[in-house]
C-alpha cells in the first residue's frame, strides 16, 4: 500500500487525538431556553457542587470546582469533573420543555436536575467579583427565550441570574413582559418549521396569532416604544402615543435587510387617537406586527405570491378600527426592488370568514393601491393583518380563449388520426421502407398521437374530482410531452447523419438503442418526478378573464409544481430546439452547396425547411408566450396552430415523399424504356 492509502487511518487517528484535548467539541449549538457559558481554568481536580434554592440561580468559580445552585431539586449534590487540566468552555442549560437542569464542561454533560418544568422568566443578571478562593471566569455570555436575548457580562467569579415571581404584584408587567416574548418565540418556532404546529389541527394559527396581539397590547414598559422578537421570522412592537401627540399622524418606519423588500412605513391618521369629549381614556397603544412567512397566509392562486413574503399586522389597543373615511386612511408603504413587468401589486387584507376547511383567504376590499417605481403604497380603512399580493397580469381574455381551445381541440383530434393512420399505413404497407429513418418518423409520429390523446383525455379529467384518476392522466400527458421531444431530438441528430455523413442506421441494434432512449427516458423522468412528490401531479388551473376582474378557471390535469415544468420541461425543450436548429442550419447549408441546377437545389431547401416541423423548430414559439401584448397574442396562436397540426404536416409530408418516389420511380421506367427503344431502332 502506497502512502496514499494511509491517508484516511492518518485523518482518523489525528480526529481521535484532538478529541481528547480540553473542550475540543465545544458547546452544543442547540438553542434553550437558559443558556450561561463561561471559560474556566482548571489548575487541579475539581467537582461541581449543585444544591437546591429558590427564586434565582447561582454560579461560582472556586479552584476546587464550580458551586451551582438553583431552584430545581436534584439527586445527587457532587459530580466529578476531568482530571485534565487546562482551560474549559463550559454552559449551564435549561430546558422547560423536557425539564432538563445541565453542566456542559468541555465535552462532557452533566443532568444536574430532570425537573426544571418551571417557566422561569429572567429579571435580571448581577455579576460579584466573590468571596476568597474564588476564580474568575472569562468570555462569559448569557442567554434566554431560545438564544432570542443573549448578551455578554463582566469577566467576575460569582454570577446571579433572578426570576419573576407570579405571588409579586409589582413584577406583574415585567413578568407579563416575559411570558409574551416567551409565546412569541414559540409562534415564530412553529412558522420557521410548520410540522412543529400540526398537532394544533383544531386551533386556527389566525386566532392564535390575535391572542398574542392583544397581550401585547396589555405589556406595560417605561420606553415610549417596545420591540419584542429579534429574529427573521417573526417581530412585533408596541408604540405608546403620548397626549402631546395624539393630534398628530403616527409614522412608524423600519429598514429592512431583505432581497425584495428594503423598508416600509406605517402612517396612522389622527382620527385613531382622538378621545371622545368627556371620557378620559387609557394611552393610545399601537401594536405592529412583522411575519416573515406564509406558513399562515397561503395565497389560493397558483400565479399569486407576496412581495418578499412579508405580512404586516396593525392593530389598536381595544379599539377596533373599520370604516376610517377616504382622506383618512392608514398608509402602508413599502420599499421595494422594481416589479416585475408581468405583475400587478394588489393591497390585500386576511379574512378570516372561510367556509369549512379553510383558513381564510386574501380580501381586497376597502383598500387602494398607489404603484411607482420602487415604491408600492396601500391605503386601507380598517386594521388587521396587510399584505402586498403580486398577481401575474391576465394571461388570457376569454374571447382568446375560446379561440384557442377549439383550434387546439381541432388541431390535436386531426393530428391524431393523421398520425395514427400514417403509422398504421407505413405497418400494413407491402413494400417494407428500408431506410431506418423512416422508422425513427413513425416513432415520432406515434409519441405525438400519445401527446394529443393524453391532452385530449387529461382536461375531462380535471372535474372528475378523482384524484388517483387525475395524477394518472397528468403523469401520461407528461410523458407523451418528454416522449415528444426526445424523439423531435433523435430526428434532428438521425436526419443530420443521413444528409451530411450520407449515413443510415442499418443496422437494427442501433435502431434498437435510439428505441430505447426514445421511449426509456421519459418513462424514468417521470417516474423519478413522481417518486419524489407524488403531489407533483394533479389539477392545475389557469386563470381565463372575461373581464379585467372577473375570470374563470380553466383546469387541466397537469404538473402542479411550476419549478418542475420550469426547468425539466423548458429546460429540456431548450435543448432540444437549440440542437435541432444547429442540425437543421447544417443540413440547409450542405443541400446549398450542391451542385444541382437552381430549381433543385431550392426544391431542397424548401424540404429541408419543411422538415423543421418535424425537428419541431415551431414549439421554440412557445418562449415568445413570456412576452406580453400583441406579441404574445401572435406567438400564442402561431404556436397552437402549428404544434397541434404537427401530426397532420408530418403526415402531408411523408405522403408527397411517397408521391415524389413513385413520379421519380416512373421517369426512370420510362427513360429506361425510351433508351431500350432507341438502342433497337439504331440497330434496325
Amino acid at each position: 500500500m502506497g502512502p496514499t492509502s494511509e491517508l484516511p487511518g492518518m485523518i482518523l487517528f489525528l480526529m481521535c487525538l484532538f478529541s481528547l484535548l480540553p473542550g475540543f467539541h465545544g458547546i452544543r449549538g442547540q438553542e434553550e431556553d437558559f443558556e450561561f457559558c463561561a471559560t474556566r481554568n482548571q489548575t487541579k481536580k475539581s467537582f461541581v457542587y449543585y444544591k437546591k434554592q429558590e427564586n434565582f440561580i447561582s454560579i461560582v468559580n472556586h479552584a476546587d470546582g464550580l458551586h451551582i445552585s438553583a431552584p430545581f431539586p436534584s439527586e445527587s449534590g457532587k459530580y466529578s469533573l476531568k482530571d485534565l487540566n487546562g482551560r474549559y468552555r463550559f454552559c449551564v442549560y435549561g430546558h422547560q420543555r423536557t425539564g432538563r437542569f445541565m453542566l456542559r464542561y468541555g465535552n462532557i454533560s452533566y443532568n444536574l436536575s430532570t425537573k426544571a418544568n418551571t417557566f422561569l422568566c429572567s429579571a435580571s443578571v448581577s455579576a460579584e467579583p466573590g468571596q476568597g478562593g474564588t476564580s474568575v471566569l472569562h468570555n462569559v455570555s448569557y442567554a434566554y427565550n431560545k438564544g432570542s436575548h443573549k448578551k455578554s457580562l463582566p469577566d467576575f467569579s460569582a454570577y446571579n441570574i433572578t426570576f419573576f415571581d407570579h405571588r409579586h404584584a409589582d413584577q406583574k408587567s415585567s413578568l407579563l413582559v416575559c411570558e409574551v416574548e416567551k409565546e412569541l418565540a414559540d409562534v415564530a418556532g412553529i412558522l420557521e418549521n410548520p410540522k412543529l404546529g400540526r398537532g394544533k389541527n383544531s386551533e386556527n394559527f389566525y386566532h392564535y396569532l390575535k391572542r398574542l396581539d392583544t397581550k401585547l397590547g396589555e405589556m406595560d414598559f417605561m420606553e415610549e416604544n417596545k420591540t419584542l422578537g429579534m429574529g427573521s421570522v417573526l417581530r412585533a412592537s408596541v408604540w405608546k402615543v403620548p397626549p402631546h401627540k395624539t393630534s398628530q399622524n403616527l409614522s412608524i418606519q423600519s429598514r429592512l435587510e431583505d432581497k425584495e423588500i428594503h423598508g416600509f412605513e406605517v402612517t396612522l391618521p389622527s382620527i385613531l387617537f382622538a378621545s371622545p369629549r368627556g371620557r378620559k381614556v387609557a394611552q393610545p397603544k399601537v401594536v405592529l406586527m412583522e411575519i416573515s412567512s406564509q406558513t399562515l397566509f397561503q395565497p389560493d392562486q397558483n400565479s399569486s405570491w407576496i412581495l418578499g413574503q412579508k405580512v404586516f399586522g396593525v392593530s389598536m389597543v381595544n379599539r377596533p378600527v373599520s370604516g376610517l373615511p377616504k382622506e383618512q386612511r392608514v398608509a402602508l408603504t413599502f420599499r421595494h426592488n422594481e416589479l416585475p413587468k408581468n405583475a400587478t401589486p394588489q393591497c390585500v387584507f386576511w379574512d378570516p370568514n372561510s367556509n369549512a376547511g379553510q383558513t381564510g383567504f386574501w380580501n381586497a376590499s376597502g383598500s387602494e393601491v398607489e404603484a411607482g417605481g420602487n415604491r408600492t403604497t396601500c391605503l386601507w380603512d380598517h386594521l388587521t393583518f396587510f399584505a402586498v399580493l403580486m398577481t401575474s397580469s391576465p394571461d388570457l381574455d376569454y374571447i382568446h380563449k375560446e379561440y384557442l381551445t377549439a383550434i387546439t381541440y381541432f388541431g390535436c383530434v386531426i393530428s391524431a388520426l393523421a398520425s395514427f393512420f400514417t403509422v398504421c399505413f407505413f405497418l400494413c404497407s407491402r413494400k417494407k421502407e428500408r431506410l431506418n429513418i423512416v422508422h425513427i418518423h413513425m416513432n415520432l409520429l406515434w409519441a405525438i398521437f400519445l401527446l394529443d390523446v393524453s391532452f385530449l383525455i387529461a382536461v375531462p379529467l380535471s372535474s372528475t374530482n378523482h384524484d388517483v384518476a387525475c395524477k394518472a392522466g397528468a403523469m401520461f400527458l407528461h410523458f407523451g410531452l418528454l416522449a415528444c421531444l426526445t424523439w423531435m431530438g433523435i430526428e434532428g441528430y438521425s436526419l443530420y447523419r443521413l444528409v451530411i455523413e450520407v449515413f443510415d442506421f442499418s443496422t437494427a441494434n442501433l435502431l434498437f438503442k435510439l428505441c430505447l432512449v426514445g421511449w426509456g427516458l421519459p418513462i424514468f423522468l417521470v417516474t423519478v418526478v413522481f417518486v419524489a412528490d407524488q403531489s407533483t401531479y394533479g389539477p392545475y388551473s389557469i386563470k381565463v378573464y372575461e373581464t379585467s376582474e372577473k375570470y374563470t378557471n380553466a383546469t387541466i390535469c397537469w404538473i402542479t409544481k411550476r419549478h418542475i415544468n420550469s426547468i425539466l420541461n423548458l429546460g429540456f425543450l431548450s435543448l432540444v430546439i437549440l440542437f435541432n436548429s444547429i442540425m437543421l442550419a447544417a443540413m440547409v447549408r450542405k443541400i446549398l452547396k450542391l451542385k444541382h441546377r437552381d430549381y433543385h437545389r431550392w426544391q431542397y431547401a424548401v424540404m429541408l425547411l419543411g422538415l423543421s416541423c418535424a425537428l419541431g423548430i415551431p414549439w421554440g414559439l412557445a418562449f415568445f408566450s413570456f412576452t406580453f401584448g400583441t406579441f404574445q397574442l401572435a406567438a400564442l396562436y402561431l404556436f397552437t396552430i402549428l404544434n397541434s397540426f404537427q401530426g397532420f404536416l408530418i403526415f402531408l409530408w411523408y405522403l408527397a415523399k411517397r408521391v415524389q418516389a413513385r413520379r421519380t420511380a416512373s421517369e426512370q421506367f420510362i427513360s429506361t424504356n425510351s433508351a431500350k427503344l432507341h438502342s433497337s431502332s439504331s440497330v434496325l
